[in-house]
C-alpha cells in the first residue's frame, strides 16, 4: 500500500525535496539525497543541560516539522526514523531505558491531523511504547511568545497513571522551545511515580531554551 502511494503521488504530484527544491530522491519520498546526508551528518547526539537533542530548530528543521505534522505528510516519519534511529537506540541504551513515552496531543489535534507525529516515529522503529492522556484542550504554543502564557496555558494538561515495574523512562517530543510542555508533562508524571527516573529527548532544541539555560530538574 506504502508504495503504492507513492507512485501515484509521484504521478500526480511534484517529487520535490521539500528543502531545497531539487528532485527528491525516490527512495526518500520527500527529500533529495544531499538534504538528507546533511541533516544525518549534523543530527548526532547531544546534550544541553538534562535535554539530548539532534539538531538545532533552524529554520530547515522547522519546515520539516511542519510538512510533517500540518500537512498531512505522514510518511515523512518513516524519514525522520530513519535519520534518528541509530542516535535514538543509542541513548536508550546509554541511559538503560525501561519504557518509552511519546507526548500526548489532545483529541482535538489528533482528529485536525490524524496521528500524533511522535507515536508514529516509534511506530516505524517498531518500537513499544506507553501512552498517556491529554485532557485539555490548549492554545498552539507557538502562538503564545510569553513564557508565563505558556505555563498556563499548558497546566494541568496531562493525565497518566502509575508506571509500575519501570526504573527509567524516556519522554520523546518532536521539538523542545520554552520546555513549558515537557517540564508539565514530568511533573504528572512525578505525581504518581516519584521515585521514576527520567530522561528527556527531542529532535530539535531551540535557540531559547540554550538563552534561558533550560533544564528539566
Amino acid at each position: 500500500m506504502k508504495s503504492l502511494n507513492h507512485s501515484i503521488r509521484q504521478l500526480f504530484f511534484k517529487n520535490n525535496c521539500i528543502l531545497c527544491s531539487e528532485k527528491a530522491d525516490d527512495n526518500l519520498h520527500y527529500m533529495c539525497y544531499n538534504c538528507y546526508k546533511s541533516l544525518k551528518n549534523i543530527g548526532k547526539l547531544k546534550r544541553f543541560n538534562d535535554i539530548y537533542y539532534l539538531w538545532n530548530y533552524d529554520n530547515k528543521l522547522k519546515k520539516i516539522i511542519e510538512e510533517y505534522k500540518f500537512k498531512n505528510k505522514l510518511y515523512m516519519g518513516e524519514l525522520l526514523f530513519d535519520l534518528i534511529g541509530v542516535e535514538l537506540d543509542k541513548l536508550i541504551k546509554k541511559e538503560k531505558i525501561d519504557g518509552i513515552i511519546p507526548i500526548p496531543v489532545s483529541h482535538k489535534r489528533l482528529m485536525e491531523r490524524g496521528f500524533n507525529q511522535v507515536e508514529e516515529l516509534l511506530k516505524f522503529g517498531g518500537y513499544s511504547y506507553i501512552k498517556s492522556s491529554r485532557i485539555k484542550e490548549t492554545k498552539h504554543m507557538y502562538e503564545l511568545l510569553n513564557l508565563e502564557a505558556r505555563r498556563k496555558n499548558i497546566k494541568s494538561a496531562f493525565k497518566i497513571e502509575r508506571l509500575k515495574g519501570l526504573k527509567k523512562i524516556l519522554i520523546i517530543d518532536d521539538i523542545i522551545t520554552t520546555g513549558s510542555t515537557m517540564k508539565e508533562f514530568i511533573t504528572e508524571i512525578k505525581n504518581n511515580n516519584n521515585t521514576i527516573q527520567i530522561v528527556v529527548f527531542t529532535l530539535a532544541l531551540s535557540k531559547t531554551a540554550k538563552k534561558i539555560n533550560l533544564k528539566m530538574r
